[in-house]
């Protein structure tokens, strides 16, 4: 009898599945890039003219993103010329520092990845580089865009989202 019922609990058991494989896991790449990504507007007769996020890419992967302080910037307009015309500038402000980028270049779509991409299929993606900051400067990081003739952003990296604790 016993092994009548031994025999009935293992195939009853193998019959059973592991349905943690489809349970809910986190994206942590992208929990990682919601927490770095700071957001900013212009807003002009009470209208939003230019919507604009900025994910600070060293938080996101410092592995990759390592030699420079790199981010990436988001931006949805309905003026395009803003974009084209060099109208945007930026600056970095870290402990006593001020930096302008090394460098700037639009992401095209085709070069998006699980990290660099848009939200918005409408707007156009820009990377930023600028020269390392200590890491007393990386606490206290502050990125400005300046728009000519709409106005400033500033996005502040100051304060660090916790990390997420799953």
């Amino acid at each position: 009898m016993a092994r009548v019922f031994l025999w009935l609990l293992v195939l009853g058991l193998g019959g059973c599945t592991d349905n943690f494989a489809d349970a809910y896991k986190p994206d942590f790449l992208a929990e990682q890039r919601t927490q770095a990504t700071r957001k900013g507007e212009v807003i002009v007769n009470l209208r939003p003219v230019l919507s604009a996020l900025a994910t600070h890419l060293n938080d996101v992967d410092p592995v990759i993103y390592h030699a420079r302080e790199f981010f990436f910037v988001e931006i949805f307009t309905e003026d395009q010329s803003l974009l084209d015309n060099d109208a945007i500038s930026y600056t970095l402000y870290g402990l006593k520092r001020v930096e302008t980028p090394a460098w700037v270049r639009e992401v095209h779509k085709e070069e998006f990845d699980s990290v660099l991409h848009t939200t918005n299929k409408y707007a156009r993606g820009f990377l930023l580089a600028f020269d390392k900051l200590n890491h007393a400067a990386q606490e206290e990081a502050k990125l400005e865009m300046d728009i000519v003739g709409l106005g400033k952003i500033l996005f502040n990296f100051a304060y660090k989202v916790p990390a997420p604790a799953f």
